[in-house]
């Protein structure tokens, strides 16, 4: 079943980016595949072939403003762009004073202003004939996290971002989705330097479930989709707590 005709992913020569252009190809979607990896983009290209040949790809570090705006023009030039998918993103580990602030930025610009700048191109290309725009979140989002401070307070923006876009946008035919995954298996972790060894196995998932449940979303047409029972079970129980103890129970991890 072919629910959308193309889609543009970010981030998508690993992870949960790949996982998704992997599902949408077997479903027959015609996917875009935009990362920085050069030569894993070929390669993924090679293995999901469109009608016409292997999958388009455009190489692009979206923390790069000439780099990002080719990815934006990719977008408007697309009329048959039904899907966005904004997966790509970076975190970092460590106290906030300790680590260099032009990496911490560079976060801020790939998390949220690349989102919301592809996300602006997308709605006015999608409001003449409908599509959708998946915004890849965390539960990193819900609480405060200490030592992990901008990222998560990049994944709340997009968590908040999303969500009120998903109602300004519904009624001209634009479907916003977030989708707030938790400990899953990627390379994201090591990129991120962030220590899984007291991670109980019970609270990981695959890139591929993750991705199984955010298009389910989207198709459903849902604001926000949570994957994973015991990640919807995490994040209830956490909204309820005074943010000091949020602050305590992220800090365990």
């Amino acid at each position: 079943m072919t629910r959308w005709t193309r889609a543009l992913v970010t981030g998508a020569s690993s992870g949960i980016g790949e996982a998704i252009a992997r599902k949408l190809h077997d479903e027959g979607t015609e996917v875009v595949l935009v990362a920085r990896s050069k030569g894993r983009l070929k390669e993924l290209a090679e293995e999901l072939p469109g009608h016409s040949g292997p999958a388009e790809v455009l190489v692009a570090d979206l923390t790069n403003s000439g780099d990002l705006n080719r990815v934006a023009e990719r977008i408007r030039s697309a009329p048959d762009l039904d899907l966005l998918v904004n997966n790509a993103g970076s975190g970092r580990t460590g106290p906030f004073a300790d680590d260099e602030l032009d990496l911490q930025l560079a976060q801020i610009h790939l998390n949220v202003t690349a989102l919301v700048h592809l996300s602006h191109v997308a709605v006015n290309v999608m409001r003449r004939a409908g599509g959708t725009i998946v915004n890849v979140s965390s539960v990193a989002g819900y609480s405060p996290v200490p030592n992990t401070g901008v990222y998560g307070a990049t994944k709340s923006f997009v968590s908040s971002f999303s969500q009120a876009l998903h109602d300004e946008e519904r009624d001209n035919g634009v479907i916003v989705t977030a989708v707030a995954p938790g400990f899953t298996r990627t390379d994201f972790q090591k990129e991120a330097q962030f220590d899984t060894t007291s991670i109980p196995d019970f609270l990981w998932q695959s890139a591929e479930d993750v991705a199984n449940a955010a298009l389910e979303g989207a198709a459903k047409k849902k604001a926000m989709v949570i994957p994973g029972a015991h990640n919807k079970a995490m994040v209830g129980s956490i909204k309820g707590l005074p943010t000091s103890v949020q602050r305590r129970i992220a800090g365990l991890f």
